[in-house]
């Protein structure tokens, strides 16, 4: 079986005039949160709002893993019965 690599990337960028919000897909994909400056500035707050983030960042991701394992295997299968 072969290898993978698990990539994370984690972006805090300052905004404006956004309100704040709880986790929510973007249409890129991806998963955002926007927290206040006083949380940004604090460690336990702004480590929180990370994780809260990752979280469903990490679920999606590893669906879309199982699903394609799974699809892999099937197809691996199908071919071997030929």
């Amino acid at each position: 079986m072969g290898k993978y690599k698990i990539r994370v990337k984690v972006e805090l960028l300052e905004c404006d005039g956004t309100k704040e919000h709880g986790v929510i897909k973007e249409d890129d994909g991806s998963f955002a949160m926007t927290i206040t400056e006083q949380d940004a500035i604090n460690i336990d707050n702004c480590e929180s709002a990370i994780l809260r983030t990752a979280h469903p960042t990490i679920r999606d991701a590893i669906s879309k893993h199982l699903s394609e394992v799974s699809k892999k295997k099937r197809l691996k299968k199908a071919n071997q019965e030929k």
